[in-house]
């Protein structure tokens, strides 16, 4: 079954999880945890925009070390994050310049303003997030093969997630969802109705 990358990368994201990163940035829940999965599905495009270099994929997962402490605070089978402290802000931060490079500001930046939360927060569950998009890579080495297909697959669904001005740095139209969308739905009358159109 092919996996649903948001839906699985959401389940890391439990109560009691926000709970735990709100001692560092008391934000209100719901904002921090829409401010998480902006941050998931932004990481997620970064990837997808970075699908065509060779090995980057594996190169990005190779520098997570097996002994970081957050890859070893995570629980893959069951969805778990069983420890969370700050370590994400050192180890997060380098996986950021590599997939994002000079935007990594700008983006941080954006996702604050969009989601309504401090810059300091935006910032941080950036990193919190890039770490644990690419630790479940590192985890999942059969998805790391196929991410590049996946991402295609699941394109529009992450990019609906992601408010305008984040898709507009990632290099994306605020109209490309609509108009695949509305795409989509013309094919559908179309197999519906269109053998009534030449059937005479």
């Amino acid at each position: 079954m092919t996996p649903n990358l948001q839906i699985e990368l959401r389940r890391f994201i439990s109560s009691n999880v926000v709970s735990k990163l709100n001692k560092f940035y008391f934000e209100n829940d719901a904002l921090l945890i829409k401010g998480i999965d902006v941050s998931i599905g932004t990481v997620l495009m970064g990837l997808y925009n970075r699908a065509e270099e060779s090995d980057f994929y594996k190169g990005i997962t190779s520098l997570i070390q097996d002994e970081s402490t957050f890859y070893q605070e995570v629980d893959f089978t069951s969805g778990r994050i069983l420890s969370v402290d700050d370590c994400y802000r050192l180890e997060g931060n380098s996986l950021l310049k590599e997939i994002f490079t000079n935007k990594k500001g700008r983006i941080s930046e954006m996702i604050s303003n969009e989601v309504g939360i401090k810059s300091e927060t935006a910032r941080e569950i950036l990193n919190f997030s890039a770490l644990l998009v690419v630790s479940y890579l590192k985890n999942n080495i059969q998805i790391l093969e196929s991410l590049k297909l996946l991402l295609e697959d699941q394109k529009r669904d992450i990019l609906n997630s992601i408010p305008p001005g984040i898709k507009i740095i990632l290099g994306f139209s605020c109209y490309e969802t609509v108009e695949e969308k509305n795409q989509s739905i013309g094919r559908s009358i179309f197999t519906l109705f269109g053998h009534n159109f030449f059937s005479f």
